[in-house]
């Protein structure tokens, strides 16, 4: 599983970056372009709207994840699919409304905590219409609700962070154990990939400090770097990716000499200061969304992707700066003895994660 989950999501930066490949629906301006979604010799098999985060595609995480299982399935089954690229929360729900009113879609994918408010008014004015929603929960009789247990995936990479902010053979780790995680928005699902984050970062040394800061915006480039090089000056010489493309955080890493963790989508040719990724087989789960439309399988309901089933892992392929064997056993270490005790559920806010810690952590 390990490596298949390698495989799906270090192709996802390659199809992120091609988003003339899918057809694209401007859904204020009332107009639709529909290249590139007819099927080949027929008719589609089914018909995906999709309402992407206001970061946009080609952020190299969440919305080119998405996009990549949809153009997987597209190759695969024929589907076709429309988008939407909301630039601020309040155009959620207008999209959402558009696709459905259309009537044309099999299956509409919304994304996101304002896509989740969007989905909560509209699905149910069109009972008939199906609904997935990611990242977010939403009860509904038509509604599928991909709910991730965000410190899962970034469990491991904070492990990583942990040691290498204590390895001295590391030429820009310091004496401080400090690291740090810059977030996109203050929402539930990527505060508990910062406690996931924390809970690693000290699950072999509770001593080793963890510092937080919250953008307040996904594409507010400028401040994640400027909090990013805050952190720096505190200390900090690792810094997890939680801030989408990461790419204010990127230009602090290359500008003062420090490490990085990216998220989602294998980010790591993105600087060469990242020493892995906390990956999620996103495009896999929508791929399998697809399919399960069109065998007709596909369910309402919660469905939650684990570490121990595969969904997530940390990625280390392409990355410039290598981990050394003992990190390495370490990690995996770590990833055993989660695995083996199934009781176990990880801090999901950063007040709970010094209590997770003293019960669970492994110092020597």
């Amino acid at each position: 599983m390990k490596r298949m989950l390698a495989f799906v999501l270090a192709a996802v930066l390659a199809l992120g970056m091609l988003t003339g490949c899918g057809s694209t629906t401007d859904l204020e301006a009332g107009s639709k372009s529909s290249a590139g979604s007819s099927s080949e010799g027929g008719e589609a098999a089914l018909k995906v709207g999709v309402v992407f985060t206001t970061g946009g595609l080609g952020d190299n995480n969440f919305n080119d994840m998405v996009y990549a299982g949809l153009n997987a399935a597209k190759e695969d089954m024929g589907i076709t699919f429309d988008y939407a690229e909301p630039s601020s929360g309040d155009e959620y729900t207008t999209m959402t409304y558009d696709f459905a009113q259309d009537g044309s879609y099999d299956l509409i994918i919304v994304l996101s905590s304002d896509g989740a408010t969007a989905v909560e008014q509209v699905a149910p004015e069109y009972p008939d219409q199906l609904f997935t929603i990611v990242d977010q929960e939403v009860v509904g009789d038509n509604i599928c609700s991909i709910v991730k247990n965000g410190a899962e995936q970034t469990f491991l990479t904070g492990v990583i962070a942990g040691l290498l902010t204590q390895d001295s053979s590391y030429e820009y780790a310091n004496a401080d154990k400090k690291v740090g995680a810059v977030l996109g928005m203050d929402v539930a699902t990527v505060v508990a990939m910062a406690a996931g984050f924390a809970c690693g970062a000290k699950f072999y040394d509770p001593s080793v400090e963890v510092l937080v800061s919250t953008v307040g915006d996904f594409s507010d480039v400028n401040t994640a770097k400027e909090m990013s090089l805050s952190m720096y000056e505190q200390g900090v010489d690792v810094i997890m990716n939680l801030d989408g493309s990461g790419t204010g955080i990127w230009a602090a890493l290359e500008e003062k000499q420090f490490y990085g963790v990216g998220c989602g989508s294998n980010q790591n040719t993105l600087s060469p200061y990242i020493v892995a990724t906390a990956g999620f087989v996103l495009s896999q789960i929508i791929y399998d969304q697809c399919k399960d439309m069109i065998d007709g399988t596909w369910v309402s309901g919660t469905v939650n992707p684990t570490i121990r089933d595969g969904a997530f892992d940390y990625l280390t392929d392409d990355a410039s700066v290598q981990l050394s064997d003992e990190i390495i056993k370490k990690v995996e270490a770590a990833r055993d003895w989660y695995e083996t005790n199934s009781d176990v559920v990880l801090a999901t806010t950063m007040d709970t994660v010094d209590a997770w810690v003293a019960e669970n952590g492994q110092a020597a």
